[in-house]
């Protein structure tokens, strides 16, 4: 009798331990499980009649604020797929958009992505990051400034122009939780060496002098970097960084080349580091692109789909509610 009660306090001893070392290990795996993005639904194909000086290109990228000017409650600036040049549409429904009738704004630009109240002493001026040269193997990315975004004026380059090197894609974005300003983008050769790279300052205006980091690197295809925060779309409810990004499986691959993808990544802070979400990829079957925004707690993904049948990229909305 004294033998077994001291085997079964030795045995309450070892399992103790035991116990607490397999919680923690669950706690751990816990801890670093990837979590998913937002529930997408099925796309929505926005309604975009084609404008004579856009020729044979179609709208590819979607950068939009809230503005309750002209009649229209959104304004939504667009790239082509190439860069011929930038065109403004509005909406007051985020789904249904009508182009404005003076475009283009500008010519020889791709891809605009604009901040609104960036600078307190002048809360009505718009910043805008938009890609020059686009169609030469060394574009740049400028910066320009609007007081009504129809008339936008070029003020210095973010990123110059480098010999036999793209910069394009620019994204910017303010932290909420810093106020911090971030400059999101692609840099590489278009074949085996592309990288997203980021910087960040106090103001819009000093992004081109503010240190480089780099937030990723790969020789296959990954461009297009755009960020959106939720304030509780963590674990634990803490707050989130999505960063989406576009990625082309063996892309150069004739045998085993795949399509235009969305993936995207998670981090605690706008400049990583970065790790992908769970669900990867969020989007298949042609698509590229996604501009993140959220608007009185839905979010609104605005994305490019190159269509087969026509052989013409068309811009797709996904609306869906925020996770609580």
């Amino acid at each position: 009798m004294i033998m077994q009660q001291l085997i079964a306090t030795r045995m309450c001893r070892w399992r103790a331990p035991l116990a607490a070392l397999a919680a923690g290990l669950l706690a751990a795996g816990a801890a670093r499980a990837a979590p998913d993005y937002i529930p997408l639904p099925a796309p929505q194909l926005l309604d975009l009649p084609a404008q004579d000086w856009e020729g044979d290109q179609q709208p590819h990228t979607f950068s939009v604020l809230e503005m309750n000017r002209g009649g229209f409650r959104y304004w939504a600036w667009y790239g082509l797929n190439n860069g011929r040049g930038v065109g403004l549409a509005r909406s007051n429904d985020l789904v249904h958009w009508t182009k404005y009738e003076k475009n283009p704004l500008w010519l020889n630009a791709r891809w605009p992505s604009v901040l609104q109240h960036a600078d307190p002493a002048h809360p009505g001026t718009l910043y805008f990051a938009i890609t020059r040269d686009y169609d030469t193997p060394s574009s740049r990315i400028v910066l320009a400034t609007s007081e009504d975004g129809l008339q936008l004026t070029e003020v210095k380059n973010l990123v110059d122009p480098v010999p036999q090197e793209r910069n394009q894609n620019p994204n910017l974005f303010r932290d909420p939780v810093s106020g911090r300003f971030y400059l999101t983008w692609y840099r590489g050769n278009d074949n085996d060496y592309f990288d997203i790279a980021s910087r960040s300052a106090d103001s819009v205006p000093a992004l081109d002098r503010a240190p480089e980091k780099l937030l990723m690197h790969s020789i296959e295809t990954v461009a297009a970097p755009t960020l959106m925060y939720l304030p509780k779309g963590g674990a634990g409810g803490k707050g989130i960084y999505f960063l989406a990004t576009e990625v082309y499986p063996n892309r150069y691959d004739d045998a085993h080349r795949g399509d235009w993808q969305v993936k995207v990544f998670h981090a605690s802070a706008p400049d990583g580091p970065f790790e992908p979400v769970a669900n990867n990829p969020v989007e298949t079957g042609e698509r590229a692109c996604l501009f993140q925004h959220v608007f009185d707690g839905t979010f609104y993904g605005y994305q490019c789909h190159l269509d087969h049948v026509t052989e013409k990229w068309q811009m797709e909305v996904l609306v869906a509610p925020l996770p609580k």
